[in-house]
């Protein structure tokens, strides 16, 4: 029924992920098999061209562990992968007979941005790599060498705002808040996600203003939010949400609507009638 599994829940601000990162926390392929996966790379990238869909390849963080504290903090250990492994390690030929660890497994994040008037922004997702048609919040891949601190640490605060930045334009000026409300596993497109909330002190027609720096968002939609609104969006929809899209709108809710409020919504879902 739902595509996703829940690793951490919780308010985390910045100072409470504690990441250690070791580059050589990475996978490993003999000769043979790093010859095909490149050959089904080519492949992959004549697909993608063919059908004009974004695909490149990027060093990603891969996510490796994360472990909840008793004092609200989340333990996250990760070490190095790419957009490259991770396309071709989700491959069902490649799974198959293989545990989560010895998958690409990168880490991405995401995040419900909410303006100041109470709208929440959505994009139905076009010429991209997974999920197409379907719904999502904003959001990407963490990426090594882009995504630090001032100190070179991993920085997923940092890869949010610029995912936000690349896709809407919205300044970190723009932003009143930013917590991040879990991590999550994308069953479907094996990898883990960092769900954000990300509260803007703008409304939504000086959104619409700012100037995007990628267009990769081709259909940005909105929704403005309230208790049945949301409700209405998450059982309308699912089933056309991204695996890691659902969960960050159920989180928001949670927070901004009550525990009572998402008992209910996950009840409604799991009682929905299954598509085939």
């Amino acid at each position: 029924m739902f595509e996703f599994e829940i690793l951490a829940r919780g308010v985390y601000r910045p100072e409470d992920l504690q990441i250690t990162y070791q580059s050589s926390q990475r996978l490993l392929f003999h000769v043979e098999q790093q010859a095909s996966m490149d050959e089904l790379w080519q492949q992959k990238l004549q697909q993608a061209q063919q059908q004009q869909r974004l695909l490149f390849d990027a060093p990603l963080y891969r996510f490796i562990d994360a472990q909840s504290g008793a004092s609200n903090t989340l333990a996250l250990m990760l070490g190095d992968t790419s957009y490259k492994e991770y396309v071709l390690t989700r491959e069902t030929s490649f799974t198959q007979g293989r545990s989560r660890g010895e998958l690409g497994n990168p880490l991405s994040v995401c995040s419900v941005v909410e303006t100041s008037d109470g709208f929440i922004l959505l994009e139905q997702r076009q010429g991209v790599d997974v999920y197409v048609g379907r719904y999502h919040v904003i959001g990407g891949f963490f990426e090594r060498g882009l995504d630090t601190t001032e100190h070179q640490l991993p920085d997923p605060f940092a890869a949010m705002q610029r995912e936000i930045l690349e896709e809407t334009g919205i300044q970190a000026t723009d932003i009143r808040e930013q917590i991040c409300l879990g991590l999550v596993y994308d069953l479907a497109t094996p990898h883990a996600e960092l769900c954000f909330l990300t509260r803007l002190h703008i409304p939504l027609t000086m959104v619409l203003q700012r100037k995007p720096e990628d267009h990769e968002i081709k259909n940005l939609q909105t929704l403005h939010v309230s208790a049945t609104s949301l409700q209405q969006f998450l059982l309308e929809k699912h089933g056309n949400i991204s695996a890691t899209g659902e969960p960050n709108l159920l989180f928001y809710g949670a927070l901004k609507f009550g525990e009572s409020w998402l008992e209910t919504v996950i009840s409604a879902i799991s009682n929905l009638p299954s598509v085939k």
